[in-house]
C-alpha cells in the first residue's frame, strides 16, 4: 500500500495512506509532495517527487527477459539491450511536466534511456517521449547548498498536457564495456499556476521584438545573482519536449516555460532556467535567464560553455522519433530576436569568431550540436539555422542612404507615456533611435530594424521614466537627426 507524505508551506507534515491499484502490480512508493503556497511572480508551483528503487520494480522485471531486476536493474549475461516498463503512477494533482533523474553506474559505451508518457484518464496516453539533454547533477547547487540528488543523471523535462494525472516510464539499458546498473529512478512532477493578469500583445507599430518579461509569464526569482559576459555568439537549441511544440496558445507556451524553469532549478540545482530566451511554435518570445538590462548579457547554462553565448531554445522536439516541423512563426521569432541582439552587439550572422567559453572558433550563429555531442537542436531545426542567418544578414546589411532622409520632430511634445517620430526613407536602411537625459547620460536605444523605402512611424514608450527634458538621435543608415523632447507625468 503506497504511503504519501504531504508537506504544506515547508512546515506542517502528516502521513496519509492511500490505496492505488497499479496496472501491473502493487508497488510501494514513497512520494514527497511539496506545496509552495507563496507566489513567485504571481505564480504558484506544486510538485512531487516519485522515487522508485530497483527492488520496487522486480514484479515488472519478470516480463523483461533481457533484464535482471533486484538491488539493481542490469542486463542479463549476453544481452545487448533490455527494457522494462513501470506501473502506471497516479499523481494527486494535475501536472504539466515531468523531470526524470536516475542513479546508475554506466560503463564506457553503455547507455541508459528513459522515455515518458502521460495520461489524464489512464485510458488515452500520449506517445512515448524520449528524454534528452541528460547530464550529471553536481554535488552542490549553484547557490552553494548541498544537492540531495548529487551524482544522479538528470534529463530535461518532458512537457505534458496540463490536465495529466498519470505518468509511466520505460527504461532501456544498452550494453557497452559492461551492463549499466541502475539503482533508482526518480520522477519530479510539476504543476504551475498562471499569472493573475494576461500580458498585452505586441504593438504592431513597434519594430523591436515583443519579449515577454519574467514577471509576465510568472517566473520564480533566481536563487542567486547572475554572472555576465558580453555576447559574441547566438546558440540555437530545442527543448526536446513534444507537448511544448504542440502548444498553440500563449497560455500553453507560458505554462511550459514555467515548468521548464522549475525542473531546471529543482533537479539540476541551477540558479534559474537554463536558457536566456525561449521561443514557442506560436512565435512568442519569453525572457529566460536575463535581467532586462540591454547593456549587459547574462551567462546562462545552455551548452556547457556559455561564456559569451546567448542560448535560445525552441519549444518542441525537432528530431526523430517525433520530427516536429518548426513553424514559420518560430523561425520568425528566432530571426527577430537574433537580429535585435546582433544589432546591439555587432555580431555578423554569417561570420565565425572566437567563442570564449568554448575556447575555439565557432560560427557566430550555431546549433548546440556544433559544440557538444548532442542531437540538439534536432535535425529539422538545425538545418533552419541557415534560413535564420540569411534573414538576419538581409536585415542587418547597412547600405549608404541618400542625404534626403526626412525625420519629423516627435509628436506629441510634451508627452506623458509615449511619443512618435515620422521617418521618410528614399531607400532601405536600418533605423535606430537613441535617447539621452539632460545630463547626457544614455537612457535607451530602440532598434527598429531594416526598413524599406517609404514613410515609417517610430513609437517610443517611456514607462518608468521620470519627468524632464531628453535628447534624441534618430539614425537611418549614415543619416542622423537630433532634437529634444519633454516628458511630463
Amino acid at each position: 500500500m503506497p504511503v504519501v507524505r504531504f508537506v504544506r508551506s515547508r512546515a506542517v507534515a502528516q502521513r496519509l495512506s492511500i490505496c492505488q491499484k497499479l496496472s501491473m502490480a502493487w508497488v510501494g512508493l514513497i512520494v514527497g509532495l511539496l506545496f509552495t503556497t507563496t507566489a513567485h511572480g504571481q505564480t504558484g508551483v506544486r510538485s512531487t517527487r516519485v522515487d522508485l528503487s530497483a527492488a520496487e520494480l522486480q514484479t515488472e522485471g519478470k516480463a523483461a527477459a533481457g533484464l535482471v531486476v533486484g538491488e539493481v536493474v542490469q542486463l542479463r549475461a549476453g544481452r545487448q539491450q533490455g527494457s522494462i516498463q513501470s506501473p502506471q503512477i497516479e499523481i494527486p494533482f494535475a501536472f504539466n511536466a515531468v523531470g526524470p533523474h536516475w542513479a546508475a553506474q554506466v560503463p564506457d559505451g553503455a547507455r541508459v534511456e528513459v522515455e515518458i508518457r502521460t495520461s489524464a484518464d489512464r485510458t488515452t496516453w500520449t506517445r512515448w517521449t524520449p528524454t534528452a539533454h541528460a547530464a550529471p547533477v553536481a554535488s552542490t547547487r549553484a547557490d552553494g547548498t548541498p544537492n540531495p540528488h548529487a551524482g544522479d543523471t538528470a534529463a530535461g523535462p518532458v512537457l505534458a498536457p496540463p490536465e495529466s494525472r498519470y505518468v509511466q516510464f520505460r527504461l532501456t539499458l544498452h550494453r557497452g564495456a559492461a551492463s549499466p546498473a541502475l539503482r533508482r529512478l526518480s520522477l519530479y512532477v510539476v504543476a504551475t499556476e498562471a499569472p493573475a493578469k494576461r500580458p498585452s500583445p505586441k504593438d504592431e507599430n513597434d519594430a523591436t521584438p515583443r519579449i515577454y518579461a519574467r514577471d509576465e509569464w510568472g517566473a520564480q526569482p533566481p536563487r542567486v545573482g547572475y554572472r555576465y559576459a558580453r555576447a559574441t555568439h547566438l546558440a540555437i537549441h530545442h527543448t526536446a519536449s513534444t507537448s511544448a511544440g504542440g502548444a498553440d496558445t500563449w497560455d500553453a507556451c507560458a505554462a511550459a516555460v514555467r515548468a521548464i524553469q522549475d525542473v531546471h532549478m529543482n533537479t539540476r540545482g541551477w540558479i534559474d532556467i537554463g536558457y536566456n530566451y525561449l521561443i514557442c511554435q506560436t512565435g512568442d518570445v519569453f525572457q529566460g535567464r536575463e535581467d532586462g538590462n540591454d547593456q549587459r548579457d547574462v551567462v546562462a547554462a545552455h551548452d556547457a560553455y556559455n561564456e559569451g553565448s546567448v542560448g535560445v531554445s525552441g519549444l518542441g522536439y525537432f528530431h526523430p522519433p517525433h520530427d516536429q516541423q518548426p513553424t514559420a512563426a518560430l523561425l520568425d521569432g528566432f530571426t527577430d530576436l537574433f537580429t535585435w541582439i546582433a544589432g546591439r552587439r555587432d555580431i555578423d550572422p554569417d561570420g565565425t569568431s572566437y567563442y570564449a567559453g568554448y575556447g575555439a572558433q565557432v560560427a557566430n550563429v550555431y546549433g548546440h550540436r556544433d559544440v557538444r555531442a548532442t542531437a540538439c537542436p534536432g535535425d529539422l531545426l538545425y538545418t533552419e539555422r541557415l534560413t535564420v542567418r540569411s534573414r538576419m544578414a538581409d536585415r542587418l546589411d547597412i547600405e549608404e542612404t541618400p542625404s534626403d532622409v526626412a525625420v519629423s520632430s516627435n509628436y506629441p511634445n510634451p508627452f506623458r507615456t509615449a511619443t512618435r517620430f515620422a521617418v521618410e526613407l528614399p531607400a532601405p536602411a536600418p533605423v535606430t533611435l537613441t535617447v539621452y537625459d539632460a545630463r547626457g547620460r544614455h537612457v535607451a536605444t530602440r532598434r527598429f530594424g531594416r526598413r524599406a523605402a517609404g514613410v515609417h512611424t517610430l513609437t517610443l514608450r517611456t514607462r518608468g521614466w521620470t519627468s524632464g527634458a531628453y535628447f534624441y538621435r534618430v539614425s537611418a543608415g549614415e543619416h542622423e537627426d537630433t532634437g529634444s523632447m519633454r516628458l511630463v507625468r
